[in-house]
């Protein structure tokens, strides 16, 4: 596929569209197609030990209506994430991943680097400080290669105050107050849905870079970074590697 616009390709929590979702399974299944930069979601569990998960329930990928952050470490540990409704039995047994965990595995591999999403309601539950810290202490040893982001902007704050390097910041809206927000605290990297994304560009200004989620489309892809778009987020990512060729950066 000829373009003179390449897309960067993040994989969206890990490889979904034929791994479970946040799970390191999924992420080095990504990487080993060839990514070099992977999404990941991250709650706490009742005693405060960060973990990849999107939700703040084990509804959607294990059929089990508890809250994470009601559940031990421990607890957790024993939880299969296999998504089995997506996937039947071929990935039973799948344990959760502790961010600390992903962040060991992270330190071993050659030029891949992680958007880690500080989820919304970790930071209700347990408050802003508890989770920041808690989310640094586990990526430490990698947070060079490690950008911390948020729907939250006081999350960010904090975690630069924290010690973290660049961060993102996911938008809800291109509203002046947004925009007023982003000019203030100039996050590096900007998230947003397609669906945000042309009305975000057009009314936020500044030097950090635009990430969009997330397509399966090749063709939407090369749109989306012709437009402006530096990063695309995607759930197939071997798929668009194949599809966008060899020269993706």
């Amino acid at each position: 596929m000829a373009s003179k616009t390449i897309p960067t390709l993040v994989a969206h929590r890990g490889y979904p569209a034929h791994y479970p979702e946040n799970t390191l399974r999924g992420i080095q299944a990504a990487v080993e197609a060839g990514v070099r930069w992977f999404e990941c979601d991250v709650q706490l569990s009742r005693d405060r030990v960060p973990f990849l998960f999107h939700d703040d329930t084990l509804e959607r990928t294990t059929g089990d209506p508890r809250r994470i952050m009601d559940l031990t470490a421990a607890e957790l540990a024993g939880v299969d994430v296999g998504e089995a409704e997506r996937f039947g039995p071929q990935y039973a047994g799948t344990p959760p991943t502790p961010l600390a965990y992903l962040a060991a595995w992270l330190g071993k591999q050659e030029g891949v680097q992680a958007f880690v999403e500080v989820k919304a309601e970790s930071l209700e539950h347990f408050g802003h400080r508890p989770v920041v810290q808690q989310v640094m202490e586990a990526v430490r040893p990698v947070l060079d290669r490690c950008v911390i982001i948020s729907f939250d902007a006081p999350c960010l704050k904090l975690a630069r105050q924290l010690g973290a390097g660049p961060v993102g910041w996911a938008l809800e809206d291109a509203s002046p107050a947004t925009a007023k927000t982003a000019a203030e605290f100039k996050p590096e990297y900007l998230f947003v849905s397609d669906r945000l994304f042309d009305a975000a560009h057009a009314a936020l200004k500044g030097k950090w870079q635009w990430a969009v989620y997330q397509t399966q489309d090749p063709q939407r892809a090369l749109q989306l970074t012709e437009q402006g778009a530096d990063l695309v987020e995607t759930n197939a990512i071997g798929e668009m590697l194949a599809a966008l060729g060899p020269k993706h950066p």
